[in-house]
């Protein structure tokens, strides 16, 4: 029986083993902490000889300038790095190549970039919530909005992650409409 909408032989979809997407997040968390230790050389070697007018200071501007840097330096990068390589013609992070994994659209096939950037842009969400929490609880301001920004993002990572590893779909695969499958 041939799908009109990919020409291809339907056959159900079969999630991924749990062990595969824990060695693609391996790989992937191997990239972005390469990543986050070149900007902590940098960070070490390169900024304290720089003159950054309200650095460190627990001010709303000192506050506003941590969270545009550190959402510039690192959520963006990933981001990027997800859509980039999930949007290629492998529609593979390295960890999913690794693993053997491609990110396709909900009926199996390729997935389209509008789908590919927001499920990417669902991914992140934890990383730039837990951020933005983080960077409350240094300056120690908005202590508040520091525990709900932390909680959100552990929620969001949690409704993310763990259905991938029960066999089923994260919160960023379904609002996009994908899936991961075996790469053919």
């Amino acid at each position: 029986m041939t799908s009109p909408a990919t020409s291809s032989p339907s056959v159900a979809w079969r999630p991924p083993a749990p062990l595969a997407r824990v060695r693609s997040w391996l790989g992937d968390w191997l990239v972005i902490g390469a990543w986050i230790g070149v900007l902590s050389l940098v960070g070490a070697v390169v900024v304290p000889r720089l003159e950054l007018p309200g650095a460190g200071a627990a001010t709303p501007r000192g506050l506003l300038v941590a969270d545009l840097v550190f959402t510039v330096i690192t959520v963006l990068p990933w981001w990027l790095y997800l859509l980039l390589t999930e949007s290629s013609g492998r529609r593979a992070t390295l960890g999913k190549r690794w693993a053997g994994l491609v990110v396709a659209g909900a009926a199996g096939g390729v997935a389209s970039a509008a789908a590919v950037w927001g499920r990417n842009l669902v991914k992140v969400a934890p990383w730039q919530l837990a951020h933005l929490g983080v960077s409350r609880s240094i300056y120690q301001v908005q202590t508040g909005w520091a525990a709900v920004f932390l909680g959100l993002s552990l929620a969001l990572l949690a409704a993310c992650a763990a259905p991938a590893l029960a066999g089923g779909r994260g919160l960023h695969d379904r609002v996009a409409g994908t899936r991961v499958e075996g790469a053919a």
